[in-house]
């Protein structure tokens, strides 16, 4: 090992100890916004009540050209 491979091993855990709390910060971050986006996403929907009848649409009217 040389001398510069034992600086640039020291200069990558200097770097990962620095920045690996601020990369965790940022990680918890974007899965807690992740989170509520999905919360808000499945409060926003209608659930669906026993008595109702789901009406499912076929996709062939969609590929039929109406004149």
């Amino acid at each position: 090992m040389t001398v510069n491979d034992a600086l640039a091993l020291l200069a990558g855990t200097t770097a990962l100890r620095v920045f690996l709390p601020d990369l965790r910060t940022v990680t918890r971050l974007l899965l807690r916004a992740a989170v509520l986006a999905g919360v808000a996403e499945l409060l926003q929907t209608r659930p669906v009540r026993p008595g109702d009848t789901l009406q499912s649409t076929s996709v062939a009217s969609f590929d039929r050209e109406e004149a």
